[in-house]
């Protein structure tokens, strides 16, 4: 069974580079030194940074934050710092948020703490839009970045362009999403080989977010170049096929636990290339074959491959 054509194919490379154009900003609400400690972490590493801020997001104080829908869509998310937030203009805020359909995330590094969880009751948030670090090595989790990047959907891609800080929290979303997708694929089509052009223009667009995201221009060219990484995802449906045979009657089980397993290896081996600048040498293509063939080790069926 083909794969899919190149008609589809390009269509993905233009869709993703048509989002990839767009401009989203964030609102950090908020004053002070937390303020400014969020404001320069998000910074970290972005070009347009002046003074150790980025300009891909305002930072307001909570009594300047409109309360009109039209206006609070002039924002793809807004992020309340507590307790430089208090906690009844917090809750105004994240009402009038939710009207206009703005993704709200809160930053209380003490949600676990009784200070914590009492500026959350009040401002009427709940625990899955609240983050208690900003992803530093050794901090906890949930961290701002994956909040922001699992409330801001597809404009995180455009955003983590211009923000380093958000771009593997947003990656990693993407991969899972990709990988809960082509699971679905695999267990529902029973036609043998069906899934192959589905699940591989899936792994295609998760590539190309992916690297659209840690700031990769996609031309034709390049797109094309980058594509070649998707090659690996055939590992993953030859073993698949293979399973079918081996496994009568549970065969749909199979194809959904590769269909998400051989995704999540491909698109962990898509972060690690372009999180090392995306180089294209063979030594770079040894090291993609080696992190996806460590994945299909730990694949369930893993023996069938080799008979």
């Amino acid at each position: 069974m083909a794969g899919p054509n190149i008609g589809k194919i390009l269509k993905v490379i233009a869709d993703v580079r048509a989002s990839a154009e767009g401009a989203p900003r964030i609102c950090l609400v908020g004053d002070g030194p937390v303020l400014r400690e969020v404001a320069v972490a998000m910074s970290s590493g972005a070009a347009d940074a002046v003074g150790g801020v980025s300009d891909a997001f305002d930072a307001l104080a909570p009594e300047d934050v409109p309360g009109e829908a039209g206006l609070l869509r002039r924002w793809a998310a807004i992020v309340l710092v507590a307790p430089a937030c208090e906690a009844r203009r917090a809750a105004q805020i994240a009402a009038a948020a939710r009207v206009a359909g703005v993704a709200l995330v809160a930053f209380v590094p003490d949600a676990d703490g009784a200070a914590g969880a009492a500026w959350l009751a009040e401002a009427q948030i709940g625990r899955g839009a609240c983050a208690v670090s900003l992803g530093r090595p050794g901090e906890p989790k949930p961290t701002l970045q994956g909040r922001l990047a699992a409330a801001l959907g597809d404009d995180g891609v455009a955003l983590a362009r211009r923000l380093p800080w958000l771009r593997r929290a947003v990656a990693e979303r993407l991969v899972l999403e990709g990988a809960r997708q082509n699971a679905v694929i695999g267990a529902v089509v029973i036609i043998p080989g069906a899934d192959m052009p589905a699940m591989t223009l899936n792994q295609v667009r998760m590539v190309l977010k992916i690297a659209s995201a840690y700031g990769e221009d996609l031309s034709l060219d390049r797109a094309l170049e980058i594509l070649s990484i998707v090659g690996a995802g055939l590992v993953f449906r030859t073993l698949a096929r293979q399973a079918l045979d081996f496994v009568p009657g549970f065969g749909w089980a199979v194809k959904g636990a590769v269909g998400f397993s051989g995704t999540v290896a491909l698109g962990s081996a898509a972060i690690e290339y372009f999180e090392a600048g995306a180089p294209l040498t063979p030594a770079r293509f040894k090291k993609l074959a080696d992190t996806v063939d460590r994945f299909r080790k730990v694949l369930p069926f893993r023996g069938v491959a080799a008979r």
